[in-house]
Formats: structure tokens, sequence, C-alpha cells
């Protein structure tokens, strides 16, 4: 699943795509995955987007009035497999094969929306599960939780919200209602960099290791967006190119091999239905 870095990744090539084109037309081939309706957006002009945790957001204004009083938002969430690629136009080659599409053509048999602009470019949405969806609002359609990236991510609040609950920390790590964008990648990382074993119970963090944490979570989204995600499943940047981050992960998919720090073999383990990542020995309970 696309987490905050690879969100974020998307958000700064798309503003650089797409902002200030209009939509022509939507083309809606699998219905459950648009909520809305489809012509309350063409002819509209996207002149931002926005992320909150894992969710993007175009803000749009009537192309022609510009009523900067009267916006509406196409919001996208990505889920497990979701895929946004960018085109210059209909039927464009791309130069690496992407991912559940069998070619390096789009549309693909995973192309489920299709939006087309004025000026005949095209972004593709495809998703090999289903799960992700577009849905048109009056206002942006934002999680609960805290964006790591936003001022309102301190080290008081992560401070509090630790100290609130005897829940192991990685799960709390997860709950997008407290920490939104944050998920199992990114986690386990932030974790091995703190040397929290995922297992300890949040409230028995000390204030050293919280403040770790903190520090450790920053670290590893900032290291993320340097090499614009991870593309270890669905995920690639929408000009079909892979992101890096996959190159650096501290031990999160590294069962069995070294750990970076003391050589100790890393071990998986099944949390809360999700796997979890540790070195035994930096990370002892």
């Amino acid at each position: 699943m696309p987490e905050l870095p690879e969100v974020e990744t998307i958000r700064r090539y798309l503003i650089k795509d797409i902002r200030d084109k209009t939509i022509k037309n939507i083309d809606i081939k699998v219905a459950k995955q648009f909520t809305g309706r489809k012509e309350d957006v063409i002819g509209k002009k996207i002149i931002d987007i926005q992320r909150k945790g894992k969710i993007l957001t175009f803000k749009l204004v009537n192309s022609l009035t510009r009523e900067l009083n009267n916006f509406l938002y196409l919001n996208i969430h990505l889920k497990l497999t979701g895929q946004l690629v960018f085109a210059k136009k209909i039927n464009h080659k791309y130069k690496t094969a992407i991912p559940h599409a069998n070619s390096n053509n789009l549309p693909a048999k995973t192309t489920h929306i299709i939006i087309y602009f004025t000026d005949n470019s095209v972004l593709y949405f495809n998703d090999l599960r289903k799960f992700g969806w577009m849905k048109i609002t009056n206002k942006p359609e934002q999680p609960k939780g805290i964006d790591i990236l936003s001022s309102d991510f301190t080290l008081k609040y992560l401070t509090d919200l630790t100290s609130s609950t005897s829940k192991p920390i990685k799960l709390l790590l997860l709950d997008q209602d407290k920490l939104a964008g944050l998920g199992n990648i990114y986690d386990n990382d932030a974790l091995f960099l703190a040397k929290i074993n995922p297992l300890k119970k949040s409230n028995s963090l000390s204030k050293n290791e919280q403040k770790k944490l903190f520090n450790s979570i920053k670290a590893v989204i900032e290291t993320g967006l340097k090499f614009n995600g991870a593309s270890d499943e669905s995920y690639i940047l929408p000009n079909a190119q892979s992101g890096k981050y996959q190159k650096h992960f501290q031990v999160y998919g590294r069962e069995k091999l070294p750990c970076l720090v003391c050589k100790t073999p890393i071990k998986r383990i099944k949390h809360g239905g999700r796997s979890s990542f540790y070195c035994p020995n930096c990370q002892k309970i």
C-alpha cells in the first residue's frame, strides 16, 4: 500500500504535470470506484493538488469564471494497489513496464478510471485489487489522524499519544486515526532506528525513547521522500518509473538477513495482522 512518502511523491510529480489543466471528460470503467457525478467536474480546472495522510485531493474551480469561492474537490485514495500514471497524449508508450499492466501502454485491463484533459493529456487510474477510489466533495476528504509532515506532528503530540495507551507501539503507529500516512514499511524502519521493539507497550516508553522515536519517524519519512518512495509491490510514480527506497530498507522485508548494525539475523513476526520486522539484539523489549 502506498504510504505517506509514496503519496506525497505522486503529489509533487502531478502538481508539475496537471496543475492548471482542465478536465475534458472522465471514463469510469468500474462504477464502485467513483463517487459523485462526473459531470460536476467536467470543465473544471485543477488549481492545486493537496495531500493529507494517504489521500490526494485535486482542488477544482470553473475554468471560465474562476469563482474562487466555489471550489469542488476530487479526492483519491490508492488503497492497496492503486496507481496514477500521467501521459502527455493518449497511447503514450512508457520506457518501463507498468506493474500489472503487462505492457508499456495504457489503458490496460487494470485501468478503471481515465481522466482526459482539454490539451489531450491523460491521467490513468490503475488498480489491480479495485479497493482504491475517487470521490467528488464540496470540501477535502481528510483522515482523522495528524499528518506526519504537518506542524501538528510534534514531540508533545507523540509523547501524549504513547503515554495514553498500553497498546503495543507498532500497532499504535499503524492507527490512521492517530497518525495519518504512516504504514508498515516506515513504522518498522522507524522503530529500528529508535531501537524500540515493536511489541513494547506504548506507555512504557521512556522520555528518551519517545524523543528517539519522534526523530526516527521524521527521518524515515524524509528518506522515503528523498528516494521517491518504495516500489516493492504496485507503487510507481506518475511517469511509470519506480521509487528507490526499497534499496534502503532498514529492517522491513529483510527477514533472516543480517542487521545493518550488529549482523544479527532480522526476525519477522505476525503482529496485529501485519508483519513486523526487527533486530532481536538492537531492539530488545
